[in-house]
């Protein structure tokens, strides 16, 4: 090659076309891209191999440059929490629930609320009249269907067939019916007569179902019952063997008071007295005159009727002077509260305490009815030991004011006691009144258990004094006539209030009382 060629090519040309070895790859300036991050519930995760040291979350990865940080707002309504909502209608921020229905913001939730019941009740009204349409259409073919094959028999038997069904005589009865009403109803006829005439056979095949169905739960319990004690079955068990229907009929009864209509009304043995009885009120002790008549009414209404029979008097009495040579005469008070509190409990049981149950939730009820039984007070008058029982039910909660006379009926109750059957037996009704009493605590007091022993200790110091009493009241014969005549007194001045304060509430009613509003 010449010389002078030779020196004319440039350095880096003649390097290219004398170097031939491979060039090395200079691995030292490869750069591979960075993986970007995983962002995962509002969290920034590092990718894998990144240069990331820390977890940091999504919202202040690029809080340098301050463009996620200003766009999140503050709720327009606390102005406490970051926005996380926009309202539609104001474009108000708001974090969520609680704020949107905020009475700030009352004006868009409400209209919001109103608008979603408006379409609610116009899809409610067009899907139920979609509904009815659809009926009329189906019972309109299913009788065009049963006048081309022969009857709704042969339609539903077809039908029925398929799906592997049985068909009855009714069911064809009750489309026949249906289908009919349809077609009037479409057809727009004024056939009001044939309409009402459907509906009342419709109705007859219905109540003829329900006997059926009622009749074969009736079968269904008279086998259950069959071959069973019912005497040795607790209520649960009773309870469980009743049918869901004559459950429901029974919680009916007893919403409605119907279930006390079922059980006969116990008839007071005491109310029984002789013919004479016009002569033996009008010899009790009054204040006034028109007492005295509305006592023989009363009792002369009182002498018709059978009447349960006086229970036994106790032939264990002692004699007054054997228990206390001077008793104190507030005595005949404390008797006259006790028999209250007995007439009051047992008409409450409806007379029947022949059950351990019954037995001492009524020992329980004259304890508390009667504070001198329960608590040892001493009344000081008629009036007072009366209306001391009176109070005592209303308190306790065995006043019912469904029957608000049934405090007063206990008072006439009292004076018929003390009354007597005659006047030659002025103190027999009482006396077997006490000893009815008493053996109905001692029945209870042996039924409670030792540990009870407060309960146990009321009973018998009840117990005692019920045998005082008729020590006392076999021993003043006179003073239980004059005491009969005061309660008489107290019993229809009561009755004459009761009278005047419903004749005062019939005023009420009928006037139109205006307030005026300022």
């Amino acid at each position: 090659m010449d010389r002078v060629l030779r020196r004319r090519i440039p350095e880096c040309v003649r390097t290219l076309l004398t170097d031939t070895a491979p060039e090395e790859v200079q691995w030292s300036d490869w750069r591979e891209p960075e993986p970007e991050p995983i962002t995962k519930d509002g969290i920034s995760l590092p990718a894998r191999g990144g240069s990331d040291l820390f977890i940091t979350p999504a919202g202040e990865k690029d809080s340098g440059s301050g463009s996620v940080a200003s766009s999140v707002k503050t709720c327009g309504l606390c102005l406490s929490k970051p926005s996380c909502y926009t309202c539609p209608r104001c474009n108000m921020p708001y974090c969520g629930l609680s704020c949107y229905q905020s009475p700030r913001h009352s004006a868009c939730s409400e209209e919001f609320y109103k608008e979603c019941v408006t379409q609610e009740l116009k899809f409610q009204g067009t899907s139920e009249k979609e509904g009815r349409n659809k009926m009329q259409d189906i019972l309109l073919r299913l009788r065009h269907s049963a006048d081309v094959a022969g009857g709704m028999d042969c339609v539903l038997k077809d039908l029925l067939e398929e799906s592997g069904g049985k068909v009855t005589g009714q069911d064809a009865q009750v489309l026949e019916l249906l289908s009919r009403l349809a077609e009037i109803q479409a057809s727009k006829e004024e056939r009001s007569e044939e309409i009402e005439e459907i509906l009342h056979r419709l109705q007859q095949i219905e109540g003829g179902l329900g006997n059926a169905e009622n009749e074969e739960d009736e079968e269904d319990l008279t086998l259950k019952l069959s071959g069973l004690n019912i005497d040795a079955l607790t209520e649960e068990e009773l309870w469980s063997l009743l049918p869901s229907n004559h459950k429901e009929q029974f919680k009916e009864l007893i919403k409605g008071r119907v279930i006390g209509e079922l059980v006969p009304l116990w008839s007071p043995w005491w109310e029984k007295h002789e013919q004479d009885t016009k002569g033996l009120i009008e010899e009790l002790e009054l204040e006034e005159h028109h007492y005295q008549k509305k006592m023989f009414k009363m009792s002369k209404s009182t002498v018709t009727g059978s009447k349960s029979t006086a229970p036994p008097i106790s032939a264990k009495i002692l004699p007054l002077q054997t228990i206390s040579a001077n008793p104190s005469p507030l005595v005949q008070f404390n008797l006259i509260n006790t028999l209250y509190a007995y007439t009051f409990s047992l008409c409450l049981f409806n007379g029947d305490i022949s059950e351990p149950e019954q037995l001492q939730e009524f020992c329980q009820a004259v304890l508390v009815i009667s504070e001198c039984l329960g608590c040892g007070r001493v009344f000081h008058s008629v009036p007072e030991a009366l209306e001391a029982g009176v109070m005592t039910l209303s308190a306790e909660g065995y006043a019912d004011r469904e029957d608000a006379d049934a405090t007063t009926r206990a008072v006439q109750a009292v004076a018929h006691i003390l009354t007597g059957e005659s006047r030659e037996d002025p103190t027999g009704y009482t006396l077997a009144a006490l000893s009815q009493l008493q053996a109905a605590l001692g029945k209870a007091k042996a039924l409670i258990p030792k540990e009870e022993k407060e309960w146990r200790h009321k009973c018998f110091l009840a117990i005692k004094k019920c045998g005082f009493f008729q020590s006392w009241v076999k021993g003043n014969p006179v003073v239980v006539r004059r005491i009969a005549g005061l309660t008489w007194s107290e019993y229809c001045r009561r009755s004459e209030e009761r009278v005047g304060l419903e004749k005062e509430k019939e005023k009420g009613r009928r006037k139109m009382l205006i307030e005026e509003i300022k």
